[in-house]
């Protein structure tokens, strides 16, 4: 009988992130709450009828070292060549709020959360690059797999909130405190930006694509690429500590990721990017039905307060940086949107500003944003551990 609950569990991780996608995108409710959210809630609900699923966190601990490097194949990282010397700043300085708000985040935090300096870890990899940051991070660090449910939970509450911000009242209250964008029509206009512009968002925003063996085998080579990514780290970890280091792996395969990024083959490989995020969907439907009960206490509460703590006091230091360095609103809300999201909001919040000259450096920092996270999440938790655990 087992083997028929393992068969059902791997027909639900290949399938079921496809599903939550398209609910995501015909209801709007779901849509707020996003594919991730959905697949975790969905393999919950599911957990509780399937008596053994052990195999589902089996599969997800190989997903994510998969997904990591899929994702970055697609980062054009010498873009960042592009970026004007303001929109750099103003995402060095998302850094920068990040990573101090996270520490105090853990000092706040550490006393009512054992092991806080791991989460502090994953919120900065959360707010610097999005949710394959988070996730990376968490498996790197051991997270159980019921806390990084949390994590995301907890996210999704404050994440949303700030993002129905960003396309309503923030884009004003920015422009009273800070100092307007220059606009520089000659640049927009150029026929290189426009195009590159497009190309990044077909990358990072891609279209719904028909799902056929087609569409299936056309990404076979670039995760056979991905594959090879995660047998690189395998051997590397064993070569250096003597054991599968689940650290050094994800370093070393965030590595391979962006080295591989360089040869233009690869990062203009089809559906590199889009694989990853499915397979992180896979992992995120694997980690929902290995939810553990006993995880569901007043812990909630904790990630809550820890994750709204870090996002909203980022933001506001941010903010404060960008006024003392005289940094524009439309820059500092992109920045912003690019380091606590990702990529895929920043077509959202350019239209809230009502100013599509931020979108190609948008894209970019949302990209180096990945690039960065899981060394800056992981080396700032191991130094929070060594300052007192």
């Amino acid at each position: 009988m087992q083997i028929v609950w393992n068969v059902l569990i791997v027909v639900i991780m290949l399938a079921g992130p496809r599903l939550m996608v398209a609910l995501s995108k015909r209801v709007r409710l779901l849509g707020i709450l996003g594919p991730v959210f959905l697949c975790y809630a969905c393999g919950f609900l599911l957990s509780l009828v399937i008596p053994d699923t052990s195999l589902a966190m089996d599969i997800s601990e190989v997903l994510i070292p998969i997904a990591i490097p899929l994702i970055l194949f697609s980062a054009d990282l010498s873009s960042v060549k592009r970026l004007a010397k303001p929109m750099l700043n103003s995402f060095l300085l998302v850094i920068v709020s990040v990573t101090i708000v996270s520490g105090a985040a853990y000092m706040v935090f550490r006393t009512r959360l054992p092991e806080a300096y791991k989460y502090a870890g994953m919120i900065i990899g959360l707010y610097t690059g999005g949710t394959p940051n988070l996730m990376a991070i968490g498996s790197a660090l051991s997270v159980s797999d019921s806390h990084i449910v949390l994590a995301n939970a907890a996210d999704v509450v404050v994440g949303g909130i700030y993002f129905l911000l960003l396309i309503s009242v923030m884009p004003g209250i920015a422009r009273k405190f800070l100092k307007p964008f220059a606009h520089a029509r000659d640049i927009v206009t150029s026929g290189d930006s426009e195009t590159y512009m497009q190309g990044l968002e077909e990358n990072f925003i891609p279209a719904k694509e028909p799902f056929s063996v087609r569409s299936i085998l056309r990404r076979v080579p670039i995760v056979l690429l991905g594959v090879l990514s995660l047998a690189i780290a395998a051997g590397l970890a064993l070569l250096i500590t003597g054991e599968l280091n689940v650290v050094v792996i994800m370093l070393v395969v965030t590595s391979c990721g962006i080295g591989f990024s360089f040869i233009k083959k690869v990062r203009t490989a089809p559906g590199s990017y889009s694989a990853g995020q499915y397979l992180i969907l896979m992992f995120s439907f694997g980690i929902g039905l290995s939810f553990d009960f006993g995880a569901i206490r007043m812990e909630s509460m904790m990630f809550l307060g820890m994750f709204a703590l870090a996002q909203f006091g980022a933001i506001l230091l941010h903010l404060i940086l960008a006024k003392v360095c005289r940094i524009d609103a439309d820059t500092a809300l992109i920045t912003s949107t690019a380091g606590i999201y990702g990529p895929a909001f920043i077509a959202p919040t350019a239209d809230a500003l009502k100013n599509r000259e931020v979108v190609l450096p948008g894209l970019i920092c949302g990209i180096l944003g990945y690039a960065v996270g899981n060394y800056l999440g992981i080396g700032v938790a191991f130094v929070l551990k060594a300052l007192g655990g």
